[in-house]
């Protein structure tokens, strides 16, 4: 396995293939909600009733956060970052009792939503065992 040298004079091992595959889905999840979205509310289902900008924006905001962390391959981020995914599975999950019509949508919006969920949840979890950042043991 290849190490990469860090600026305090520590190693620290590379990614496995399996910790890239799940970085990559999660980023493809994560930016796929990020043009979904706007997609979504502005063209494909826009709502007579509200201003689709705000409501896009809205949906929208929560994504900022982790997007710096994500996209370096953070492991901690990759973890938090999973309770906002679950925002959008859980919007999916209501829209399918809410806004059937609109059930192509909801059903991209889920998978996406789940990849990165998955994604970030797959990829804090061996980058953590790899670094060593795990929760320790309850001692019995």
């Amino acid at each position: 396995m290849s190490e990469i040298e860090s600026t305090d004079n520590k190693t620290i091992q590379a990614p496995t293939e399996q910790m890239l595959f799940a970085h990559r889905v999660t980023l493809a999840g994560y930016f796929g909600l990020i043009v979904f979205i706007p997609f979504w509310n502005l063209i494909w289902f826009p709502s007579p009733q509200f201003n689709n900008s705000v409501i896009t924006g809205f949906w929208l905001v929560p994504l900022l956060f982790p997007l710096i962390g994500l996209v370096k391959g953070k492991a901690y981020t990759h973890a938090w970052s999973g309770f906002i995914a679950v925002i959008y599975v859980c919007h999916a999950l209501a829209s399918f009792i809410t806004h059937l019509a609109e059930w192509p949508a909801i059903v991209i919006e889920l998978i996406l939503a789940n990849m990165f969920l998955f994604g970030g949840m797959y990829f804090a979890k061996w980058r953590g065992e790899q670094l060593g950042l795990q929760l320790p043991k309850k001692k019995k």
